[in-house]
């Protein structure tokens, strides 16, 4: 709770920044810096930092639990020195923002394999109900595999694909070939859908024109286990709330990208404290009711404060000791019903 505050108040990840709110939050303005800062190192050598992660992030997850319909998965990188800082992230979609509720620290450049996306998705249903949800992901997340697994388990899934990916599945099905898909695509608004088979599912492929005009990439594709094509093209469509999601973690936000762990189960223990203050922040925000709407010329509209850039603003008042966050917790905590906590060994 200390470090959670003093990162709402100090927007930063770097202990050595942190350590100069911690008089403020303890009313204790006798201690030396290097004593605060030692304190904080000491919190982090957690024997097992993974049991308090998972209690982190149960917490935030019944604030939203039953109120969500679909997933997003996407990853985040950046380096730390020499060491790459991979997060393979999950994230709940409420109220057309993404929160964080599992992530993986891959360790390494470049795409997740089949494998280590399957692990991220098993570790999360062991303590989160997904099925029946739709995963929303960018075409880097595709494989036969990694669709079954997704099939089996029972999560629906809108992913989009590149040209020409899965053309011979597509082909072979009853009815138009790849080819002749595509070209109904570029004259029909609402673009075309057709199912066919792939290791074992049944899935469909929609084509569609893509509204950007790019003569470079004339029209969008998408694989889905879903079978209606407006419910599938509309799905995608939230996708890119994941990247405003890591924008509020890292540049305008906590930035993230300060922390000066090079250990993982630091790291894993860092970032779930500040998922915590990333979703406090708009808790506050949906608490406060709708936000002022700033209105455009063209009679569009926009809000004019994003659910975060308020929330924060808000929470504030609730950091300004750590007496008083702790109260704020409380009253938080007492409207939830206990949980059945599940811990990892």
């Amino acid at each position: 709770m200390l470090v959670c505050s003093a990162i709402v108040l100090a927007r930063s990840t770097n202990l050595n920044v942190l350590k100069d709110y911690l008089p403020q939050l303890l009313d204790n303005d006798r201690t030396k810096a290097v004593s605060h800062y030692k304190r904080l190192i000491r919190f982090f050598r957690l024997s097992t930092p993974n049991r308090l992660v998972i209690c982190i992030l149960q917490f935030v997850f019944r604030l939203f639990q039953s109120r969500f319909t679909h997933l997003i998965l996407d990853a985040t990188t950046w380096r730390v020195g020499r060491k790459p800082i991979h997060l393979l992230t999950l994230c709940i979609l409420y109220r057309d923002t993404a929160i964080p509720i599992y992530w993986l620290q891959l360790n390494k450049k470049g795409h997740s394999s089949e494998v280590e996306r399957q692990q991220l998705m098993t570790e999360a249903l062991l303590y989160y109900r997904l099925q029946g949800k739709i995963l929303l992901a960018d075409r880097e997340y595709i494989g036969e595999k990694w669709l079954r697994y997704l099939y089996t388990e029972g999560i629906d899934f809108v992913i989009r694909l590149s040209a020409g990916c899965y053309r011979l599945p597509v082909s072979t099905a009853p009815g138009p070939v790849y080819s002749k898909l595509s070209r109904q695509a570029l004259r029909r608004k609402r673009g075309v859908i057709k199912q066919f088979m792939l290791n074992g599912c049944s899935l469909s492929i929609v084509m569609l024109r893509n509204p950007k005009n790019d003569p470079d990439e004339p029209l969008l594709y998408f694989i889905s286990s879903l079978v209606n094509k407006v419910k599938i093209t509309e799905s995608y469509r939230r996708r890119w709330r994941i990247e405003t999601c890591f924008k509020h973690l890292k540049t305008q936000g906590f930035n993230i990208e300060d922390l000066n762990f090079k250990d993982d189960g630091k790291i894993t223990l860092l970032i779930a404290i500040v998922v915590m203050a990333y979703v406090l922040s708009l808790r506050e925000a949906f608490e406060s009711g709708s936000l002022k709407q700033k209105v455009y010329r063209d009679g569009s509209s926009s809000m004019a404060v994003s659910f975060f850039r308020q929330g924060i603003t808000n929470l504030r008042r609730h950091v300004q000791s750590l007496v008083i966050f702790i109260r704020y917790l409380e009253t938080i905590a007492q409207k939830l019903i206990t949980p059945k906590w599940v811990y990892v060994q």
